[in-house]
């Protein structure tokens, strides 16, 4: 379920939003590092370009805005890319439909915390 290169430069191509916005993304939540001196990314921050520090899923940040994207301009994107097929077997082999289900209300509304109890593989709690 990796993205090719192609696929991957297409998912992020530059001149559409909602290209920029997985880009965005994806670059808040893989950067080990973050885009720091200290690993931000590990804890879900980031820092700003106006050097604030902040949660990646703070209102109006790009993961908030991705979650919009799976209504379906994420599957119109990834049909264009030639990806599609990846993006249907993550949503049908793991559980991230059922995340987003989960996530977005509590992160609308969760005020300045947001857990969700997830359950681990082999265990029912």
């Amino acid at each position: 379920m990796i993205f090719t290169p192609t696929e991957y430069l297409c998912l992020i191509a530059p001149g559409d939003p909602d290209r920029e916005t997985i880009f965005r993304c994806i670059y808040n939540l893989t950067n080990s590092n973050g885009n720091a001196v200290i690993p931000l990314s590990s804890y879900g921050l980031n820092v700003t370009e106006q050097g604030n520090v902040r949660s990646i899923c703070a209102p109006c940040s790009p993961c908030i805005l991705f979650n919009d994207l799976f209504g379906g301009r994420l599957a119109e994107i990834c049909q264009e890319c030639g990806a599609l097929e990846k993006l249907l077997r993550v949503e049908s082999e793991t559980l991230l439909l059922q995340f987003i289900e989960d996530g977005s209300p509590c992160q609308s509304s969760g005020g300045p915390v947001c857990l969700i109890e997830t359950t681990c593989a082999g265990n029912e709690h």
